[in-house]
């Protein structure tokens, strides 16, 4: 009937307006820039972008003679340093919500908010020993880009030396196990108190919690291993090129992994300096998109025109 047709036109207008006014909330508070780069990371691909094909790899521009050498081998690192701390993580995140599960039940609604989760000490380690090989990989594409440059081909089985940046892999490893338990806990002392409001007490809250946060989303999972892996793995070339100083002719900021790029890293792209402490660095700390920016540098050998 075209009653029960304008009905859910009706209703199909109103879902919209709703979406559509929680996005208009998501631009006004943290920039359009930064929601854009939310709304990609989300899985929809209604806005327009720009990018070429290469090789198989979507990019943000035609790769330079010098990127061909790299990009290859650089996303394969970003993709693979992801997904192996995303499953330390993910396991981390199991043990938290155990934790966590059994702590609220001794809290009264009142105190719900004291809840405080720690990562098992067994998952800080595995998280800290996974940073240290994503940082040495770094250190050995680098060495291996030169080695192109010269013409050598691949080098195998470089030798990298124990990680010098033992503090700063450290802080590294705590932000990673604070991030994730900090969600963890966020999530359940919110879900305990709203399914406490609705009555629920005893088995029925603890049932009640555990069903929505064992079956909620992960993508914080992803974003915190995607951060933490691009960001090791640029401190891993950077501790390279540092050593290697004296070989190298230039270093260049390089945004073309992100076909969609935010206007901070595309304004970036292709700048080039003498000293990388004059380059953002990868990934670049004004990224919109901050955990999935795939930003990196390159370092050029002063033979290299």
């Amino acid at each position: 009937m075209l009653s029960e047709k304008v009905a859910q036109l009706r209703e199909g207008a109103t879902k919209a307006l709703t979406v559509a006014e929680w996005w208009e909330t998501q631009i006004a508070t943290h920039g359009v820039e930064i929601a854009s780069a939310f709304y990609k990371h989300c899985g929809f691909n209604h806005l327009e972008t720009k990018s070429v094909e290469w090789e198989g790899m979507t990019l943000s521009r035609e790769p330079s003679d010098i990127e061909k050498l790299c990009i290859k081998s650089i996303s394969q690192a970003q993709d693979a340093g992801k997904e192996s701390l995303a499953r330390i993580l993910l396991k981390a995140r199991t043990a938290l919500i155990d934790d966590a599960l059994k702590a609220i039940t001794k809290l009264k609604p009142a105190n719900f908010h004291k809840l405080i989760l720690t990562m098992p000490e067994e998952f800080h380690d595995e998280v800290r020993e996974q940073l240290e090989r994503v940082w040495k990989k770094g250190r050995s594409l680098v060495a291996s880009e030169l080695s192109r440059q010269q013409g050598k081909g691949w080098v195998v089985n470089v030798y990298v030396k124990q990680a010098e940046d033992d503090d700063e892999l450290d802080d590294l490893t705590d932000l990673t196990d604070s991030r994730v338990a900090n969600e963890v806990q966020t999530r359940v002392t919110s879900a305990a108190a709203r399914f406490a409001l609705a009555g629920l007490v005893g088995a029925a809250l603890w049932q009640a919690v555990s069903n929505e946060i064992n079956a909620g989303s992960v993508s914080y999972i992803d974003r915190a291993a995607q951060g933490a892996a691009n960001r090791v793995l640029g401190m891993g070339r950077m501790a390279e090129m540092n050593d290697r100083a004296d070989e190298i002719g230039r270093y260049e900021q390089s945004a073309i992994l992100d076909p969609n790029t935010c206007e901070p890293c595309f304004a970036d792209d292709g700048k080039t300096a003498s000293d990388p402490e004059d380059l953002p660095g990868g990934p670049n700390p004004d990224c919109a998109g901050l955990d999935m920016c795939r930003c990196f540098v390159v370092a050029i050998l002063d033979t290299v025109a």
